[in-house]
């Protein structure tokens, strides 16, 4: 029932990973040791990208999209870097 249940979470969005996190150390169903998850957690990276997110940066563009979106910056930086060579 619990993969059927992520398997429907999955198919209904669009993850870029998933990460397996072992809820214990000796992989018993329904024991939870949080000093192991949080550790796994911080090891990984995913406290970070998740204190990242909340600050604000959770927008992942594809290149296509970000060139189109901030091009005219490249122009005035470039335009700004002549200026200044001359």
């Amino acid at each position: 029932e619990q993969l059927q249940k992520l398997r429907r979470r999955i198919d209904e969005t669009h993850p870029h990973y998933v990460r397996c996190i072992k809820p214990n150390e000796q992989l018993q169903p329904n024991h939870f040791d949080s000093n192991i998850v949080v550790d796994q957690l911080r090891c990984g990276g995913i406290l970070e990208a998740i204190r990242v997110s909340r600050a604000g940066f959770p927008q992942r563009y594809t290149f296509d999209h970000f060139v189109a979106r901030f091009n005219v910056l490249s122009s005035v930086l470039r335009d700004r870097k002549e200026t200044q060579s001359k």
